[in-house]
């Protein structure tokens, strides 16, 4: 089954190409079976719908749809957790500099403490992104990793050209204490049109060889890669000299055990 991560889903007067019916028909037609949603960030639908009920509403009853929440930076982020959880979403998207939040300040220190209680997993953009890097270093999140131990984590494009090596040296630095952190491989190996986040073939073995394929989960950051890109992703990871096994537990077997554990 390919179980894919990293799916943004928005209201049609938001992006029409990002719509759930949109991804339906994507999906439908490259052989995609199920996908974790990310509702839509707060500052995306500026206060026209909330956007954790909107995602509830338009996945509920679909088994192959899995919902993240986001969180609100200019709201308390302990009750928008509970909010979350209470909706059985397993997991928060989070996007330091496009929501211009720092990563581990007192908000976001609250919003983990929180997660962790509830069980939630925490999605990280990692990666240049246009702010002041200094608020989402990604050599931060081994301070996450000691402070919330019990917090699973996915690191998003691993940290993209620029940081990869340091998002590794952090899931490395916490493997021995039995943090629960991942390599998402999104957007990762396109070296024209992703060239702040690529990767490529030999990145993505080099995450391999770190901290084994056990912790690689593929994601699609639809809308942003669209049909043709995501096609090319599959066919490169599907080619991959690894065993089957390996191929398979990258594009859906690791997602599945971090969003069904506990």
């Amino acid at each position: 089954m390919v179980f894919v991560n990293h799916v943004h889903l928005m209201p049609a007067w938001v992006r029409e190409d990002a719509t759930p019916a949109a991804f339906d028909r994507l999906a439908d037609g490259l052989g995609i079976d199920a996908a974790v949603c990310f509702a839509p960030f707060s500052y995306q639908t500026a206060g026209r719908v909330d956007p954790i009920r909107w995602l509830a509403d338009e996945i509920a009853g679909r088994a192959d749809r899995v919902g993240y929440g986001t969180l609100d930076p200019a709201r308390d982020p302990v009750d928008q957790v509970a909010a979350i959880a209470d909706l059985g979403f397993p997991g928060i998207k989070l996007h330091p500099p496009a929501q211009h939040f720092h990563i581990f300040d007192d908000w976001s220190r609250r919003a983990y403490a929180a997660m962790e209680k509830r069980g939630l997993i925490a999605d990280f953009h990692l990666g240049v992104h246009w702010h002041r890097l200094r608020d989402y270093d990604p050599l931060l999140c081994d301070e996450i990793a000691h402070a919330f131990p019990g917090l699973r984590m996915v690191f998003e494009h691993v940290g993209g050209w620029h940081y990869y090596r340091q998002v590794l040296a952090v899931i490395v630095n916490n493997q021995g204490r039995g943090n629960h952190l991942y390599a998402g491989i999104a957007s990762v190996l396109d070296r024209e049109n992703q060239r702040y986040w690529y990767l490529g073939a030999e990145g993505v073995e080099d995450c391999r060889w770190q901290i084994g394929y056990e912790r690689l989960i593929y994601g699609l950051d639809f809308p942003y890669n669209q049909r043709e890109a995501i096609a090319r992703d599959l066919a490169v990871l599907r080619g991959l000299p690894w065993p089957e096994a390996e191929r398979d537990a990258v594009l859906g077997g690791n997602l599945s055990r971090l969003v069904r554990r506990g």
